[in-house]
This record gives structure tokens, sequence and C-alpha cells, in this order.
């Protein structure tokens, strides 16, 4: 399917920093998708490797391919130049060390459209130094919940409408989680999301990776998102104040987090059952059933 405007359908952006070793699998992964009206926007943020001798390559042999490098400033600055230069209606997400399915351009096109979403991701596989697959909530109802926890996608697999990302933009202030940043802010917004229950996507995990090497920082800038999401959730939801929200935050939390472990050890009701009797204080917060319904 190829359009006859100068408008691709999608633009995929791919950042690339030093990734020599994996970034022909990638782009190769990207230009043999069933679907094929689309541009491939890859930004080089500064390698000092091969990878933008690789990328010229490429650039040559394929019109669709936009290829930009410049010194490095960083994956948020150039995530958002990437959003900045796409001409799609739109966005999808692409890293250099992971691996796209060929179906994956199509099945989350029309995924959106079905479903009337402004944001999908999908299941992953792992590859690398893991194994198993990583699996995300399919309706937005299921990803408002999930950001309770977490991120409701995987980041390289997210698609969506260009006027979100260009609306929102990443924000500097969430260095190494930017993205959970992102997807919550645009569910505050009003925007619905979802995810393909299929692996659309390889996701590579190795020691280099950003969240093997800055662990720490990471969780804590996850748990002021997370703090804010169940405050903003918490008032949406159930009419109370922001003041309220934010008390009720630090208990429910304590209270999922004891169930999650129960959970491991135990079936669904049984661990309900050990949580009521153990904590019962904890338990007898009026917001405590809400929420279990929705997270049980």
């Amino acid at each position: 399917m190829m359009n006859i405007h100068n408008s691709p359908t999608i633009s995929v952006i791919l950042p690339v920093f030093n990734s020599d070793q994996y970034i022909e699998l990638a782009i190769n992964s990207i230009l043999n998708q069933s679907f094929n009206d689309f541009e491939l926007i890859v930004i080089d943020d500064g390698s000092s490797d091969n990878s933008f001798e690789i990328l010229s390559n490429y650039a040559k042999l394929d019109a669709r391919i936009h290829l930009i490098r410049r010194d490095n400033q960083g994956l948020i600055y150039t995530l958002n130049q990437a959003i900045e230069l796409a001409k799609g209606q739109y966005i999808a997400r692409m890293d250099a060390d992971d691996l796209t399915l060929p179906n994956r351009l199509e099945s989350q096109l029309e995924f959106l459209e079905k479903n009337k979403l402004h944001l999908c991701g999908s299941s992953v596989q792992l590859i690398g130094s893991a194994i198993g697959s990583w699996h995300y909530p399919p309706s937005h109802e299921g990803c408002e919940i999930e950001l309770l926890f977490g991120v409701p996608f995987a980041h390289p697999s997210v698609m969506g409408h260009s006027s979100v990302f260009k609306e929102l933009r990443y924000s500097s202030e969430w260095s190494l989680v930017e993205d959970y940043d992102l997807w919550q802010r645009a569910w505050a917004a009003g925007f619905k999301m979802g995810n393909v229950p299929e692996v659309l996507l390889q996701y590579r995990v190795h020691r280099k990776q950003t969240s093997s090497l800055y662990r720490r920082q990471q969780a804590q800038n996850s748990q002021r998102i997370r703090s804010r999401h169940w405050q903003q959730l918490l008032s949406a939801k159930l009419g109370i104040s922001p003041t309220e929200a934010q008390e009720a935050e630090k208990d429910l939390w304590k209270t999922f987090q004891l169930l999650r472990q129960l959970k491991q050890c135990y079936k669904g009701t049984e661990a309900e059952k050990i949580l009521h009797h153990a904590f019962p204080r904890l338990c007898s917060h009026r917001f405590h059933s809400w929420v279990l319904d929705r997270t049980s």
C-alpha cells in the first residue's frame, strides 16, 4: 500500500547512538514491513562507532529513510527532534537494538483505527541476555490501572497519532523514565490507549541498556510518576480532593505491593484473606475495595 500524497501514513522514529552491532538488523526489520507507506526518520546522536557509515549506506538505497547526524544531545532531545520532523499521520517508535516483526505497522494501524485509540503498543518477545515475553493490557481501562504500577507499554513497541506526540513531547525533567511520564500525561489529557495482544516486536536485553546502568535513579523517578497517577486517578474516579487522594495513595500503594507479593505464593482469594487478616488498617481504607476490584 503506497500513499499517492507526499506525506506518509506512518513516521517511524529511530534514535541511534553507538549501535553498529545491531543497527542493520533493526533497519532491515523496518524496511521489510508488510505495510510500506512510511518514512523512517533516523537520527544519529553523535555516534563514535560505525553506526553512521552503516546508516548512510541504507539511506542511499531507500528513499524512505531520512538520516540526520549531529553532536550528542541525548535521547529525549533526539526523540523530540524526530517528532518535530515527522510528517506521518501516525508515529511509531523503534530502538536501534530491537527487531520489528513484519506485520507490526499493519497490525497496529488496524488496531488503533478499529478501537478508536490514540496510542497502542504490543506484546514483546525478549531476546539477547533474557528469554520470555512481556504482555500488556489490551484495553484503555487496563492501561490506566497498569499506570498505577509502571508503564503500560514496551516503549519501542508504541505507535500512535502524531498529534499526541507533537502536543505532549517527551520531557527532559524525566530522564530515564521519559516514556512513563509521557504515557501518564497522555492519560491525564484524555487520550485513549491499548495494546495489540500479540508479539510484534523483539526486545533486546543487554548490559549496556540505560535501564540496566541507572536502575536506582530510574526507580526513584518512576515512583514520583506512580504517585502522581495514583492521586490523579483516585481524584478523577472517586471525586475526592487532591489532598485526600494524596493521603489515600500512600496506604493503597502499600496494600497492593503486599498483595502482589502474596499472590506469588497463594491464589488470589486466599492472598486477599491473608492481607485483610494481617493488615486490617490498610484494608479498611474506604477506597480499598474500588482499587482492589480493578487490580485483582
